[in-house]
């Protein structure tokens, strides 16, 4: 998996808590000015976001599988904010994305694009469109997945609860790829009678928009990314564990609060304890009491997080805090650690659909990500390949993790899916190779993420003929959450 709903909130670097609407046409509604082969959009007043008064919402209905429309549509809300400066003609229109998968863009990121995108929206609009099966636009849930139980459960019941919740959607698990999502926002496109596209990914939301430009290359004029990763190079094995060991010796110089080298040495000497002896944690969460597993590879998943969010100083030395602690005997910094970690990821999966949607993300991600397994295959034989890739990695490369406890951290799983319904059509939006808009492109990277490293931002700009990469010094996941990412992305477009 890359870039998960448990970092969502700080690439869209605020989070919206309005109640979500129904994507249904509210009273008064007027027609779009231009309309496509899809349904026609309405546009009304959008009074439930206070903070973009100007905002116009509205919603075009869609084939739910395009290549067999009798099998029904699905509804695909927007909003659209108009440039302020109506004394001139309009410069274009910016698309953003928060990532995810699994988020809305209206609810969850809309406030914050506006803001940081304010020196911008004087001469262009802003149209901010929330994915199917998520937010405004029919929000997809599975019973599994309802609500935070996966957080607290060990990695063969999470495994379970992605696979049961596969079944239950059924035929609709297919639904929600990245192009399906990148043919809905070329729909209200074309409905709303526009050109060309200032399209702005962040985190999930790059790969969605190389998809996007990949089959609507005519539509695109520019593309910024921000936390990015490409569509066929898959970054969730060494170059993240490397990526982690570059950002704490980071972390470490600039403070001059700790020893890098030190850090990573109390890390390990934690690793291979918690390995040989894992221990219980209980954790209380909204009344109830859930004991968790203290063992490596949820105490990686805790460590894998702190370089994967908007940079927390306290939290990356309190990581090195508690590894020294605990060298010393003492896990009780470690268990608070882990504690506050699981309620934070646990606090956002009770948003619920209408903010973020667990049960798109897995929809998304079990479709279009790679993978070392066959999804056409029985489940049991999914299992023999992906151990026997498995049984490839070298546990050095992972370090201060093991290399099965890296590849497998919550909601970064690269076996998450294995339980997954067969699907045949599973595979990536675009093949290695595949033609890309010969546009300007943007690429940012944080050198403190170990999400989307820096080495990923330059295969996701090496999809591309002319991309530019910068790397934000002191950023993490993402840059688009600091000032000096938000100045490359406002010169970068008004350029």
């Amino acid at each position: 998996m890359k870039a998960r709903l448990t970092v969502v909130l700080a690439a869209a670097a605020a989070l919206v808590t309005g109640c979500a609407a129904s994507p249904g046409a509210p009273p008064g509604a007027q027609p779009a000015l231009s309309a496509s082969a899809e349904t026609v959009a309405t546009l009304a007043a959008c009074p439930e976001l206070d903070s973009l008064p100007t905002a116009r919402c509205g919603h075009i209905t869609v084939p739910l599988d395009r290549g067999r429309p009798a099998r029904g549509t699905v509804d695909i809300a927007f909003a659209l904010v108009p440039h302020t400066d109506t004394s001139q003609p309009g410069l274009g229109t910016i698309v953003p994305n928060p990532g995810g998968p699994g988020s809305s863009t209206i609810d969850l990121g809309g406030t914050a694009f506006a803001e940081a995108l304010a020196p911008l929206l004087d001469r262009r609009d802003l149209l901010l469109i929330d994915t199917r099966g998520v937010g405004r636009s029919a929000p997809l849930t599975c019973p599994a997945l309802d609500g935070p139980t996966r957080v607290f459960a060990p990695l063969p019941r999470q495994r379970r609860l992605i696979g049961q919740c596969g079944r239950q959607l059924g035929d609709r698990a297919a639904d929600y790829t990245s192009i399906a999502v990148a043919d809905d926002i070329d729909a209200v496109r074309a409905t709303l009678g526009l050109s060309k596209l200032d399209l702005l990914g962040v985190s999930y939301g790059t790969y969605l928009m190389a998809a996007y430009a990949q089959r609507h290359p005519r539509h695109v004029r520019t593309v910024s990314l921000a936390g990015a990763y490409a569509v066929n190079v898959d970054t969730t094995g060494q170059v993240g564990a490397a990526a982690f060991r570059r950002a704490v010796r980071l972390v470490c110089r600039r403070t001059a609060e700790c020893s890098g080298d030190q850090a990573l040495a109390d890390l390990a000497a934690l690793m291979k304890r918690l390995r040989a002896h894992p221990a219980t944690l209980d954790v209380t969460y909204k009344g109830t009491e859930h004991r968790v597993a203290l063992d490596e590879w949820r105490m990686t998943s805790v460590a894998g997080l702190v370089y994967s969010n908007k940079p927390d100083l306290q939290a990356q030395l309190a990581l090195v805090s508690a590894a020294a602690a605990a060298r010393r005997g003492d896990l009780s910094a470690v268990r608070a650690l882990v504690s506050k970690s699981l309620i934070a990821s646990a606090d956002i999966y009770s948003y619920g659909a209408g903010i973020v949607s667990d049960t798109q993300s897995w929809a998304v991600s079990c479709h279009d990500y790679l993978r070392d397994f066959d999804y056409g295959a029985p489940v049991a034989q999914r299992e023999r390949q992906y151990d026997a890739a498995q049984a490839e990695l070298r546990d050095a490369d992972f370090a201060p993790f093991s290399a099965k406890a890296w590849v497998t951290r919550a909601d970064y799983d690269t076996g998450a899916c294995l339980q997954w319904p067969a699907d045949r059509t599973a595979r990536p939006p675009f093949a290695p190779g595949a033609a890309m808009p010969d546009v300007p492109v943007l690429v940012l990277s944080g050198d403190l993420d170990a999400n989307t490293p820096i080495e990923s931002g330059e295969a996701a700009a090496a999809q591309f003929r002319h991309a530019t990469t910068k790397v934000i010094e002191g950023a993490g996941h993402t840059p688009a959450s600091t000032p000096e990412g938000v100045r490359e992305i406002i010169q970068f477009i008004r350029g």
